[in-house]
């Protein structure tokens, strides 16, 4: 079931498996994540009870690139533009599969399409909504969060969840990564935390200082780490 969150902009969870993905209904219609391709018949009907065909998304963008937040392009990447960062639009188009984990997953890792790769602190000008890109490598190395400046909205896929739950550091994925992704976040001003998977949050500060204290818990390293970010 879709969730509205406010006047254009809908959370919806196809399946179990699936990232959340986030649709923005504005000057142009976009979705962030995509969920499995197995679960894209859900996500093709909460569209429909939104009022929208796959047809109508103009613009897809990929967090990172694992199979839980692109299966579904595959079903709107021939009338839609798919964006994602260039570490992961590389992995995407040529079917890294260590690191899509597609088959694992019952998904085919091949047949994907990047039309726009995208670099750190580019901008997508929709109109009435506005991002920023932020590179935020640590859970995999292509991990982007979209920061709207103007309504202070963070959309973190997999690099920031609430409560201080811990991303996975994955094979192309580096803790150092994390915790310098951590330290960026920290310096912005974030009203809303729209993430890949578990709850929303308003209380963004305090998700990145337990963040930042679980994995210091967790991780020997991440003591060091913590040190030479200026983070504990």
């Amino acid at each position: 079931m879709y969730r509205r969150i406010s006047e254009d902009l809908y959370q919806i969870k196809p399946g179990r498996l699936s990232s959340h993905c986030y649709l923005i209904t504005a000057d142009l219609n976009v979705l962030i994540d995509t969920g499995t391709a197995k679960d894209f018949p859900v996500l093709e009907e909460e569209l429909k009870a939104i009022g929208l065909k796959p047809e109508d998304i103009d613009i897809v963008i990929n967090t990172h690139e694992h199979f839980d937040h692109i299966g579904g392009n595959l079903y709107l990447q021939n009338h839609a533009i798919v964006m994602a960062h260039r570490f992961s639009a590389v992995k995407i188009i040529y079917g890294d599969d260590e690191v899509m984990m597609c088959r694992a997953n019952g998904q085919k890792p091949i047949g994907y399409k990047v039309h726009v790769w995208l670099n750190n602190t580019d901008v997508i000008d929709l109109g009435s909504w506005f991002f920023k890109v932020l590179h935020t490598p640590g859970h995999t190395s292509g991990c982007i969060c979209l920061y709207e400046p103007r309504r202070k909205i963070l959309f973190s896929g997999d690099s920031l969840f609430a409560s201080g739950t811990l991303s996975t550091i994955f094979k192309s994925g580096s803790l150092a990564e994390y915790f310098n992704s951590l330290r960026r976040l920290m310096t912005m001003k974030i009203d809303l935390l729209l993430p890949g998977h578990g709850r929303i949050s308003r209380s963004v500060e305090e998700d990145i200082e337990k963040t930042i204290q679980n994995a210091i818990e967790r991780f020997p390293e991440a003591k060091r780490l913590a040190e030479m970010f200026e983070l504990d």
